[in-house]
């Protein structure tokens, strides 16, 4: 679910972006990025096919349609740990993408409308979450779960924007709708205080443990769940991915003050992918058995 919200508020701005300040954007970047790991789109789609692409291709794996069906169907597998009132948010998340009229709009009519009606369903989501569910070890693994997609989403999008920027994109626009993808400019312009800087953008998205959609943030939010975990855990597993979440939070967060130029921020972006996505494998195996 939360993929499905960080993909859908990138793809609002973006089709706004593109309809609005910048000229000839480029949706196959997006289709390949936010596609499987080394997807290549054959074709340029225009921005219809591209969004339809993305939300709702039954075809396409990584789709949000196949998100929120998966994420249904985990939900039906685990209704003891969760409320009927979660049960019943997803549910209807999944009647409302499948709805004609969502890809009617989509293919027809007003895209931004149909982004606005899945993100309502999303916020209801997240705070039914919030106020029905008990603060047990379903809600822990929960919230892991959400902070470590919410942090792989942001680092993509920020390297699609730096992409972006490389293929002649201007540099204020485009960390303007960096921003706007995040939820983040408003916060921005109040904590910063200035025109916008390369430098500022960078920290907000990577170090800045005020803006929940900063990669220190929601790891530092990992390790603050995962701990509540011990004493549920195996203690010899405990340990161990203690010690890897503590790693991770020194390399971010010591490594990232390092960072000066795209080069050195792109270098530090696929490190912190590659150790958390690591990091996300080896919970998988100790606390479920996954191989």
């Amino acid at each position: 679910m939360e993929r499905t919200d960080n993909i859908l508020r990138a793809l609002r701005t973006n089709y706004i972006a593109s309809q609005d300040e910048i000229q000839n954007f480029d949706w196959h970047l997006w289709v390949e990025g936010l596609g499987p790991e080394g997807y290549v789109s054959e074709s340029n789609p225009t921005y219809r096919e591209a969004l339809h692409h993305l939300l709702l291709n039954k075809e396409n794996n990584t789709s949000l349609l196949i998100n929120v069906a998966r994420a249904r169907e985990n939900a039906r597998s685990v209704q003891d740990y969760i409320t009927k009132e979660v049960w019943q948010c997803i549910n209807d998340y999944y009647h409302l993408i499948r709805d004609p009229h969502t890809e009617q709009l989509l293919l027809a009519n007003d895209p931004v409308t149909a982004f606005d009606n899945l993100l309502r369903e999303s916020t209801l989501f997240y705070g039914t979450v919030d106020i029905t569910m008990n603060r047990g070890e379903g809600y822990s693994f929960l919230n892991i779960g959400k902070y470590i997609e919410r942090l792989l989403r942001s680092l993509d999008i920020l390297e699609l924007k730096i992409k972006e920027l490389e293929s002649g994109g201007i540099e204020v626009t485009q960390w303007k709708y960096l921003l706007y993808s995040l939820s983040g400019y408003e916060f921005h312009t109040k904590y910063y205080r200035n025109v916008l800087s390369t430098e500022n953008v960078f920290h907000q998205v990577i170090l800045n443990a005020q803006f929940p959609h900063s990669a220190l943030y929601c790891l530092s939010q990992v390790d603050r769940y995962f701990k509540r975990l011990d004493a549920i855990s195996v203690p010899e597993h405990f340990k161990e991915m203690e010690f890897l979440l503590g790693k991770a939070l020194s390399n971010l967060r010591y490594g990232g003050h390092e960072q000066k130029n795209l080069e050195q921020v792109k270098s530090l972006v696929l490190r912190t992918k590659i150790e958390i996505k690591d990091l996300g494998h080896k919970l998988a195996s100790l606390y479920f058995g996954y191989s």
